[in-house]
C-alpha cells in the first residue's frame, strides 16, 4: 500500500512538472480560438488586424538539398478585453502566444 502510494505521488509530481513546461495557451478572440501552429490568415480571421505588427528578427531553417530558407519573425499585439497579447510568427505560423503584462 506505501509503495503505490509513493508511485502515485510520484507520478502526480512529474506529470505537473510536465505540464507546467509546456505552453498552453490560447487565445480567445471573440467566439474564435487561435493556438500555436496556426497560420497568420486564421488569425487575422478570428482576431482582425492587431494594434501593431513589427518584424522583430530572422530565423534560418535547414531544408532538403542542404537550401536554407529564411523567414521573417513578426510579433504581433492584440488588446483583448483590455489585455494586450504578444503573438509571434516564424514565417506564416503562430509559434507563441504571451499575455503581456
Amino acid at each position: 500500500m506505501l509503495v503505490s502510494r509513493r508511485f502515485l505521488l510520484s507520478a502526480c509530481l512529474a506529470l505537473t512538472a510536465l505540464l507546467s513546461s509546456m505552453n498552453v495557451y490560447a487565445l480567445r478572440c471573440g467566439s474564435n480560438l487561435v493556438d500555436e501552429g496556426d497560420l497568420k490568415f486564421k488569425v487575422l480571421q478570428s482576431c482582425g488586424e492587431p494594434v501593431s505588427r513589427e518584424v522583430i528578427g530572422y530565423v534560418d531553417r535547414l531544408q532538403v538539398g542542404d537550401r536554407v530558407r529564411v523567414m521573417n519573425i513578426e510579433e504581433w499585439i492584440y488588446q483583448i478585453s483590455g489585455n494586450y497579447q504578444s503573438l509571434e510568427f516564424e514565417g506564416n505560423k503562430l509559434v507563441k502566444i504571451t499575455p503581456i503584462r
